[in-house]
């Protein structure tokens, strides 16, 4: 409620109809609404017209981090799309929120897209801000090698091509025979599918606003 004095962390999916009803509520309630712009545009017509909105850039992760300790004393929700726990917002607030409300992650939405069953599933980030090249390719061997079903977040071939162009040969070198699949703004405007066996994958064919899964149909 309004006069709540607390922090959570509230996870969006892809918006729309991906919104869980405790995400809706939650930022109803809100007094302070604090998230990347893109985000925080996504879920407007659900915030109170009274609540304080602090918008910042998609890179400006600590700022947003700042912003909530400092708002603490109000009923404050930090956005995170996908799954705050899932390479989200709830991985650098998990000690100072009260509470995590967690949201539909960009894995679950892609399978549910492709009808591709998640049984034995891996996630990895390509994302060498948070870890090292060497660390996320091995992750990838040791995915592959466990014919686990794969799904990388965070391939940057614009800003990050060195690293990008690596993640492909791996693929292509150790997952021979597989399926690709890259999706773009999952269950979003604009949504748009990319598929082929994994010696076809063009990895510039991937942007932040995507998902590259790999799945091996048969053994």
């Amino acid at each position: 409620m309004l006069g709540s004095q607390m922090i959570k962390v509230v996870g969006i999916g892809a918006g729309g109809d991906t919104l869980t009803l405790r995400a809706v509520k939650e930022l109803k309630n809100a007094s302070v609404v604090i998230g990347y712009s893109s985000y925080v545009n996504i879920v407007k017509d659900f915030l109170n017209p009274e609540a304080q909105i602090m918008e910042s850039r998609v890179e400006e992760i600590e700022l947003r981090v700042e912003q909530a300790r400092g708002m603490r004393d109000k009923n404050t929700i930090v956005i995170s799309s996908g799954d705050p726990m899932v390479f989200g917002m709830g991985s650098r607030l998990y000690r100072d929120a009260d509470e995590i409300v967690p949201g539909i992650t960009a894995i679950s939405l892609v399978a549910s897209l492709l009808k591709i069953p998640l049984d034995d599933y891996a996630v990895i980030s390509a994302s060498t801000y948070s870890s090292t090249l060497d660390k996320i390719l091995e992750k990838l061997r040791a995915s592959i090698e466990a014919n686990f079903t794969i799904g990388i977040y965070n391939i940057n071939p614009v800003g990050r091509r060195g690293e990008a162009k690596m993640i492909e040969k791996e693929i292509k070198e150790r997952a021979k025979g597989w399926n690709f699949y890259i999706v773009r703004n999952a269950m979003r405007d604009y949504q748009s599918v990319i598929q082929g066996r994994v010696e076809e994958l063009n990895i510039d064919d991937v942007d932040m606003n995507s998902l590259l899964l790999l799945k091996r149909w048969s053994r």
